[in-house]
Order: C-alpha cells, then structure tokens, then sequence
C-alpha cells in the first residue's frame, strides 16, 4: 500500500507546528479534504495523486506523490490572513515533511498560486502545489 494517509498526516503535523499557522486557523480546520470549507480560515490538503515508479534495494517500492493544498481565508477580513497563511504555509513546508513509514527521496518546494474568481464568493483561496518522491518498505 503507497503510504499516502502517512505523507499528508505528515504535511498536516508540520502546519499544526507553525506558530503563524496555529494563530489563524483552527487544528481541525487544517485536513484532507474536496470541498470549500464552510468555516475559514482552513488549509484543506486535496486527495494526493500517487505513481508507482519502481523498486529500489532492500524491497522497498518508490512513488512519486502530487498534492494540492488549498489556503481558504475571508476575502472581507482587512488583516490579510489569506497571504499570511498561503506564505507561512510554503516556509513551512520548504523541507520535506517527516513521518513514520515513508522516507523522501525528492522533494520539491511547494508553490503559491492566488485565484482572483468572482465565482468564490466572498473568499480569498490560494492553491499550494507540492511534489515528493518517496519511498517505504512493501
């Protein structure tokens, strides 16, 4: 089994470990999830995409992994919470995240891009893209 629920766990612990992160947003409104949140502000971390790239020594299975994590804030909210979050979020990540069961072989800084949609509706929403390479034993 790829250890998909081990990597954004693993995201997740290291957003709950930010201070700027921890200020704004609620622990249980950092989660994996594919909806627009009903409360902000939220970091919603979407299902991962994952690719079976082969074996490596010893047994182990390599993977690359693909995740979008999406900044939800207040677009009313004057302080700018959006952009704290959206940018405490991708210094928080700027080193691969650690857990039980998975080693990461490459990882890829994470990147921010804003969405300016009418259609949103009274919320500021930024996507953060990250992109590991992993590896763990079958």
């Amino acid at each position: 089994m790829i250890p998909v629920d081990a990597f954004q766990t693993a995201v997740r612990v290291v957003l709950l470990a930010d201070p700027v992160i921890s200020q704004h947003v609620a622990p249980a409104h950092i989660r994996v999830g594919t909806l627009r949140p009903a409360q902000m502000p939220a970091l919603i971390i979407a299902p991962t995409r994952s690719e079976i790239l082969g074996r490596a020594s010893g047994g182990q299975i390599v993977a690359e992994l693909r995740a979008m994590m999406h900044v939800w804030a207040s677009a009313d909210d004057d302080s700018n919470v959006a952009q704290t979050l959206g940018a405490a979020a991708v210094m928080a990540l700027l080193d691969a995240p650690r857990g039980p069961g998975f080693a990461v072989d490459d990882w890829e800084r994470p990147a921010l891009v804003w969405t300016e949609d009418p259609g949103v509706g009274g919320a500021a929403h930024g996507a953060i893209a990250m992109r590991a390479v992993i590896r763990w034993k079958d």
